[in-house]
């Protein structure tokens, strides 16, 4: 596991940041000792909410991984972002600003991940302005992810469930139909009466 654990990072730092070899060496002894690596089974939580101060920046390198909320008060769930294999996930309001998590971070398959506390990637922020500017993509990117699913929730619901499935197509030969209607903000038996519907055109 350790070897597979530095071949991931030493080509994630290859191909995903822009250094000379001798700083991705550089960033890569950094790096190697402040990670963990793990197996995971299908619908297992690598996170759930609290403190910033536990949260961790993690890497599926060979499964697909969702995001969600889930209403204390209502008892509702509500899907917040997904990602494909071999992106990394963070929350920056937790990661830069300190505010508690408020999400569940969820294996949709099994297969291997890597983490790395907050605060070891703060370290390395501070450390290195390559990573630095990666992480600022990274928070871009999540931040048009979350416009988009914005504006998706906006729309009616069978144009809703057929452009998020369109768009996420991969995403939805794997979740079940629980997990894909809280990405649509719909209900279980909601996503299925209207995917009836939609089959029935």
């Amino acid at each position: 596991m350790k070897d597979y654990k530095n071949q991931v990072i030493k080509q994630y730092i290859e191909t995903k940041l822009t250094m000379t070899p001798e700083r991705q060496a550089l960033l890569f002894e950094r790096v190697a000792p402040m990670c963990q690596i793990q197996k995971t089974i299908k619908y297992q939580d690598l996170e759930s909410p609290g403190s910033a101060n536990e949260g961790r920046l993690w890497l599926s390198t060979q499964a697909m991984v969702h995001s969600y909320y889930y209403n204390k008060t209502t008892g509702a769930t509500y899907g917040t972002q997904i990602w494909k294999k071999n992106e990394i996930i963070l929350f920056a309001s937790s990661l830069l600003r300190g505010e508690d998590r408020t999400h569940y971070i969820q294996m949709l398959e099994p297969g291997i991940v890597l983490s790395m506390s907050y605060r070891d990637a703060l370290t390395l922020r501070e450390e290195f302005p390559e990573v630095s500017a990666h992480i600022e993509q990274i928070i871009v990117h999540n931040e048009q992810a979350s416009q988009h699913r914005i504006l998706l929730l906006n729309e009616p619901s069978c144009e809703r469930i057929v452009k998020f499935e369109a768009e996420n197509s991969l995403f939805c030969n794997i979740a079940s139909v629980g997990t894909k209607a809280m990405h649509v903000g719909l209900t279980r038996q909601g996503y299925t009466g209207l995917k009836k519907k939609l089959m029935g055109r």
